[in-house]
């Protein structure tokens, strides 16, 4: 037997959602399997996890529409992710400098001026802060441990861009410091995982970078269609064909 036991999570009926799923086996005991953390206020889900698991956190944006970061094993509190795509910041405090014509991820990057930084960490985490830049040398961050890790370059557009990953420790606020293009950047605690995902809204994905910081792209025909996916070098994966029945 399944139970799925909900919550008022405001206070005043507007937002009911699960807060645990509990499971009996025959004559056992009651078990509670999942619980749910938390909530946004359009009842998506930001954190959950298995009882006695790691947690399950996540990051909305378009208008809290579509998931675009998913972070294995951190609190919903310590984790920013953004690529400059539509109305939200992923919990980082940015200016306004978007540029909607190039980015290694979706369609935008950002033009950095020192002007990023993401408050109220803790000072005993030691936090991942990563990014992609057409910079040839990494950024500037206080509390980097041992210098900034250079990762892979790759051709997109007429443009090289470079993954960059600092590991930042007693701080309990984190500046962007330098100028030129940035992407694809995020914040979670060491030991964490993180995936990201951009969109072209009532359509699909249009990227997926893992955590391991590998980029897939997917591209859709006239009709909407999922029609080719791409590694992060412009590699074919796969295609799709479309036929009538019987054609």
């Amino acid at each position: 037997m399944t139970n799925v036991n909900y919550l008022d999570w405001r206070g005043n009926a507007t937002l009911l959602e699960p807060q645990t799923v509990d499971q009996q086996i025959g004559a056992n005991p009651i078990e509670t399997r999942i619980r749910f953390n938390r909530f946004d206020k359009y009842g998506n889900i930001i954190q959950q996890q298995k009882v006695n698991d790691a947690y399950q956190s996540y990051i909305w944006d378009y208008q809290s529409i579509y998931p675009i970061a998913k972070c294995t094993n951190a609190d919903s509190i310590n984790i920013a992710y953004t690529s400059f795509e539509s109305d939200g910041t992923g919990s980082w405090t940015i200016g306004s400098s978007v540029d909607p014509t190039m980015g290694v991820t979706g369609s935008s990057s950002y033009t950095l001026n020192s002007d990023i930084s993401r408050a109220n960490l803790t000072s005993s985490t030691t936090y991942i802060v990563s990014y992609w830049t057409t910079n040839t040398s990494p950024l500037t961050i206080a509390g980097t441990v041992g210098g900034a890790i250079k990762g892979n370059t790759v051709a997109l557009n007429n443009n090289n861009w470079t993954y960059y990953e600092h590991k930042v420790t007693g701080q309990t606020a984190i500046t962007l410091t330098g100028s030129g293009y940035i992407d694809e950047l995020r914040l979670y605690p060491a030991g964490a995982q993180m995936t990201t995902y951009t969109y072209r809204p009532l359509v699909g994905m249009t990227s997926q970078c893992d955590m391991s910081n590998l980029i897939t792209y997917y591209e859709y025909d006239g009709l909407n269609r999922l029609k080719v996916v791409r590694d992060q070098h412009n590699n074919v994966i796969k295609t799709y064909e479309y036929h009538y029945y019987k054609q």
